[in-house]
């Protein structure tokens, strides 16, 4: 038990350790793509969100439906904390992304 730190592969003590240069070429590693408009990402961002509200309201709506027709009402109960949370936050995104499409840099 020395102190012997070349089987850990560390320098000896009270000598520097040995240090690699790296070398950055920017033009060679940042080669920027062709530019895109983002109108397309936006309008993809804001239908999907816009399917997502719509089919969380179907299945929300075919589930208490389907609950009511076979005669558990007390299950439709246990749905509305669910109802009552996710609506706000999805209502938000949708807003979000459709007023995010709708609004145009002026150039």
């Amino acid at each position: 038990m020395g102190n012997d730190n070349s089987e850990q592969g560390l320098p000896a003590a009270g000598t520097e350790p040995e240090v690699e240069q790296v070398y950055d070429e920017p033009a060679e590693s940042a080669t920027p793509g062709d530019v895109r408009d983002p109108s397309a990402d936006r309008m993809i961002i804001a239908k999907t969100l816009v399917w997502i509200m719509a089919g969380g309201l179907l299945l929300h709506y075919s589930a208490v439906v389907t609950l009511e027709l076979v005669g558990k009402p007390e299950a439709v109960k246990s749905l509305e904390p669910i109802f009552n949370a996710w609506l706000p936050v999805m209502s938000g995104l949708v807003g979000a992304a459709v007023t995010f499409y709708f609004t145009r840099e002026k150039r």
